[in-house]
């Protein structure tokens, strides 16, 4: 029993093994409270995850893609007053991946299935559903655009 104990110690203090590392879901955001006020943040590879400072004491953290990396807070000094590693990964929660030979698919069930492509699906249905996306964000986009514009027009008549 000590030999296992002893065993299980090594492993828990080898390098790269880091215990409290921050789980971050891809795709959601957290929010992290700092022990002081942040001038700066720094993300060691923005294209994991993103922070951005909500006010001088919290930080708003968002995971982008599937991986690892840090996160620094400075305060008016240049002092580090936060810094910790996180690992962004897939949500656990109502995910359904469709495995068909060597081609995957990724669904959302929230009851109701849906495709959400997700970093590693077969490419062809990644492609056309992250087009697909993007067309009617842009959609949206134009159509917001328009609302707003018309919104200013009439502002700018004085009707209402």
């Amino acid at each position: 029993m000590r030999k296992i104990l002893i065993s299980l110690t090594g492993l828990l203090t080898l390098p790269g093994i880091a215990l409290a590392d921050q789980i971050l879901e891809v795709e959601h955001a957290d929010v992290v409270r700092l022990p002081g006020s942040a001038y700066t943040v720094i993300v060691g590879n923005p294209a994991i995850a993103d922070a951005v400072i909500h006010d001088r004491r919290t930080l708003i953290v968002t995971g982008r893609l599937y991986g690892r990396t840090n996160i620094i807070a400075l305060d008016r000094q240049g002092r580090v007053i936060y810094a910790d590693d996180f690992v962004v990964g897939p949500s656990p929660d109502g995910q359904l991946v469709y495995q068909r030979g060597t081609s995957r698919m990724t669904m959302t069930c929230t009851p109701t299935c849906g495709p959400s492509p997700t970093v590693g699906d077969d490419p062809e249905i990644f492609d056309t559903l992250t087009g697909q996306q993007s067309t009617r964000i842009g959609i949206a986009g134009d159509a917001v655009a328009i609302s707003e514009g018309s919104q200013s027009a009439r502002s700018l008549d004085g009707a209402e």
